[in-house]
């Protein structure tokens, strides 16, 4: 039997569900936990395995988008239906974009509920080898630096929505896409915590309804936006030694990072260096470290509440006007302007 908890705060949702003919052997899915708050579902959840929870989305404690959020988060339960009393088409997307795996209102339909079941019952395997194989394709295309990648999200995208007529299922596919890309490209490199933050590519939301072209624009600009921040951090090199300052410098951007010191750092002449960074990367080491500098700055600005002139001491700029200039040249504004929550707009 697949285990089933309900999360319901409204009793005629709840006993809606209960009374549907669709539980026990005629679908193999059996409720074995109902409970009325979030924070009761989200520590059942940690301590037991379900298949399935249905939740409503206006619960006490964690809402149901929130309990999806720590379900989806924390690999707790794969499959989340979300419920509700009216259809809401936002309710509906943000639930998508969270990994909800169907959206139900009332009145329930057993049938729907069947065909869920089934779905569930059935989902995987071909579905899952298409997405790891995409996703093992791109993280390819992203340690070769590859520029062939932008033709390849391309051609992804427009299968994903061409084969199906249901632009939330699509959305969904293409999402899980995007997800395991993030995930696997942080996990291999870890000093992408001190740029980017990773849920930027979960937490975005707004785009058009009913334009597929959207869709697939908006998904292919967040791979290959990440794809070019990565590479303006991570330049490709074949020479050990520089690839070893530049892991160096990634990981340790608030360090003293002058050429000079990198130089007896790593037993390299300065000079040679600064011309061997230069042949191998494409540009200078001073304007590679300026760039990985104002990353982290924009980071900081964005995940810390500290002062700008607090960030600018950390990065080693003592003058915060010549900070501030270079800021603003990078980013086209300046550092206060680039924390304001009403002028951000999804970038990484």
């Amino acid at each position: 039997m697949y285990r089933t908890m309900l999360v319901f705060d409204s009793y005629e949702l709840s006993d809606a569900v209960q009374r549907l003919h669709v539980w026990g052997e005629s679908s193999g899915f059996e409720i074995t936990d109902i409970v009325n708050d979030g924070i009761t579902a989200y520590k059942k959840m940690k301590k037991s395995h379900y298949d399935l929870v249905i939740t409503e989305i206006r619960i006490t404690g964690m809402d149901g988008l929130q309990l999806l959020r720590c379900a989806e988060k924390e690999g707790l339960c794969s499959h989340v239906v979300l419920c509700s009393e009216f259809p809401d088409f936002s309710y509906a997307r943000q639930g998508i974009i969270l990994g909800a795996f169907d959206y139900c209102v009332m009145p329930f339909e057993e049938s729907l509920f069947f065909s869920m079941f089934s779905r569930i019952k059935n989902e995987g395997f071909e579905s899952e080898a298409e997405t790891l194989y995409y996703t093992d394709e791109i993280t390819a295309l992203f340690e070769n630096r590859d520029k062939e990648i932008y033709t390849y999200v391309s051609g992804i995208m427009d299968r994903i929505y061409g084969e199906s007529a249901d632009k939330l299922a699509a959305d969904k596919k293409a999402r899980k896409i995007v997800k395991k890309v993030s995930d696997e490209i942080f996990r291999r490199n870890e000093w992408l915590d001190l740029y980017i933050s990773e849920k930027y590519f979960y937490g975005f939301d707004g785009i058009a309804e009913s334009d597929k072209e959207t869709y697939k624009k908006k998904y292919h600009s967040i791979i290959c936006s990440f794809f070019e921040v990565y590479c303006s951090l991570y330049p490709n090199t074949a020479n050990a030694k520089i690839r070893e300052v530049i892991l160096y410098i990634l990981n340790n951007p608030e360090n003293d990072l002058r050429q000079k010191r990198l130089s007896a750092e790593f037993y390299i002449n300065s000079s040679y260096l600064s011309t061997i960074f230069a042949a191998q990367t494409g540009m200078r080491f001073v304007e590679y470290l300026t760039n990985v500098k104002l990353k982290r700055a924009a980071w900081l600005l964005k995940e810390t509440d500290l002062k700008i002139t607090e960030i600018a001491e950390r990065l080693d700029y003592r003058d915060i006007g010549y900070f501030s200039r270079l800021f603003k040249r990078k980013y086209n504004m300046t550092p206060t302007e680039y924390r304001l929550p009403e002028g951000y707009n999804y970038q990484i």
